[in-house]
């Protein structure tokens, strides 16, 4: 009996090795990668995401390139690689595979594997060449985005790509490439660039929620028991233009909405609102990234080197970090 129940359990277990060895081809995130329809919420597999994340790292590191190379491309500064229909669906759908991605590889912070992934520098950066224009093209007009190399690690990448696509014309602006990053870039609004812009809010919003997944004592603890929350620190330290045109932005968006709409109220309920997902967005994504706190905070409060990584964590103070970005 104990023979046959020792087969049982062998026969189980290959079973899974051959399921997690097939999920790790990740037949649904190719297939994603590559729709010319637009994505539901359910066409990337949670399943096959945890099962390359447990046995075919290298596979993940790929694939997230190539999800963050086809971010930095459809978000260029003029605009060009999100127009037409087709490149419009291939950002929209690499945003929504962010939002859909990032919190299954967030999900255990003892995963050093996935920190090792996203943060650590490669020789080169994993973007690099995108925004360079063909050789024999015409000078471009100068870009108001920063000169300096973009970063060196996929996580950095993809955080930037992010913000990025939330000043691209004709995508999540009506302004044309010289007026993105204006204070009044995200005055006027279409029902086409607010569902891109809450969806790239999105998408930024749930990349820099590591710290959901921390303890309590874990977000209060000092030292090497809480890690630093990188995407929320590099989103908040966005290069200029971008760090204060994201600050602005979400501002503009909360305070400009006006609840009562036509004059009448619960307007909402009766007339089609595409504003309000977005203030609804802006909101959440602002009071993330208000929550690290300060150096002078952390000396106040008596934390040193362990002190700021409880706080870059994301847990809780005073929202200098966003402050001093604005």
């Amino acid at each position: 009996a104990r023979v046959a129940a020792r087969r049982e359990e062998v026969a189980a277990s290959m079973k899974t090795i051959e399921g997690m060895v097939e999920d790790a081809h990740t037949r649904s995130w190719d297939a994603c990668l590559g729709a010319s329809s637009a994505l539901s919420g359910g066409s990337l597999s949670a399943r096959e995401i945890r099962c390359c994340r447990a046995c075919n790292q290298g596979r993940l590191a790929a694939l997230l390139g190539r999800l963050v190379r086809l971010l930095w491309r459809r978000s260029e500064p003029s605009g060009e690689g999100s127009r037409g229909g087709a490149a419009r669906v291939s950002l929209m759908n690499g945003l929504r595979m962010v939002a859909r991605l990032m919190p299954l590889l967030l999900e255990d912070p003892a995963d050093a594997g996935i920190r090792h992934l996203l943060w650590t520098d490669l020789a080169a950066s994993p973007v690099e060449g995108i925004d360079q224009p063909p050789a024999g093209a015409a000078a471009a007009a100068p870009s108001a985005l920063p000169a300096e190399a973009p970063p060196l690690n996929l996580g950095g990448c993809l955080v930037l790509a992010l913000v990025r696509s939330l000043f691209v014309p004709g995508f999540t602006l009506l302004a044309c490439e010289e007026q993105r990053f204006s204070p009044a870039a995200w005055d006027a609004s279409s029902a086409a660039t607010d569902e891109a812009r809450e969806a790239a809010m999105r998408a930024l919003l749930v990349s820099c929620s590591a710290s959901l997944f921390l303890s309590p004592q874990q977000l209060a603890g000092a030292g090497s028991a809480a890690a630093p929350n990188r995407a929320l620190l590099a989103a908040v330290n966005a290069p200029p233009p971008l760090g204060k045109a994201l600050f602005r932005a979400l501002l503009s968006v909360i305070f400009s909405y006006d609840p009562v709409g036509y004059g009448i109220p619960y307007a909402h309920s009766l007339l089609p609102d595409s504003h309000r997902g977005v203030v609804h967005a802006a909101s959440q994504l602002l009071m993330v990234l208000l929550s690290p706190r300060t150096p002078a905070a952390f000396a106040r409060e008596g934390g040193g080197e362990g002190g700021c990584a409880g706080g870059c964590a994301g847990g809780g103070g005073g929202g200098g970090g966003g402050a001093a970005a604005v």
